[in-house]
């Protein structure tokens, strides 16, 4: 048996066909670049993450917490934090404000 996570998806109603095309199937949608947001579980090889378009071609993606909406960013073993990971998760709320506000999504979560 594969490796399966559950992955949740916000796109427009136009743009749905785009991820089914590449393996989604529509369960009670809410809605050449897509602008959409997400995000997945982790799985035994990899671990929960959340990502955005802005419609830009940019696929923003960052590690999140398992069981709360926050993006991580690495510390090191001696301290310091990963400074690339830091940027990811400026870059991901960036992209994620304006895929919300372009869907009509007000509401935080």
């Amino acid at each position: 048996m594969g490796d399966r996570a559950y992955v949740r998806i916000t796109c427009r109603r136009e743009d749905v066909g785009r991820f089914e095309e590449i393996g989604f199937v529509e369960d009670d949608a809410e809605s050449d670049v897509a602008v959409f947001f997400g995000w997945h579980d982790a799985g035994c090889e990899y671990d929960g993450s959340m990502f955005a378009s802005d419609g830009s071609g940019e696929y923003r993606e960052v590690l999140s917490t398992p069981n709360e909406s926050l993006a991580l960013v690495r510390v090191m073993p001696d301290g310091t934090i990963a400074e690339r990971d830091l940027d990811c998760v400026r870059e991901y709320y960036s992209a994620l404000a304006v895929a919300r506000a372009d869907l009509g999504i007000t509401e935080a979560g």
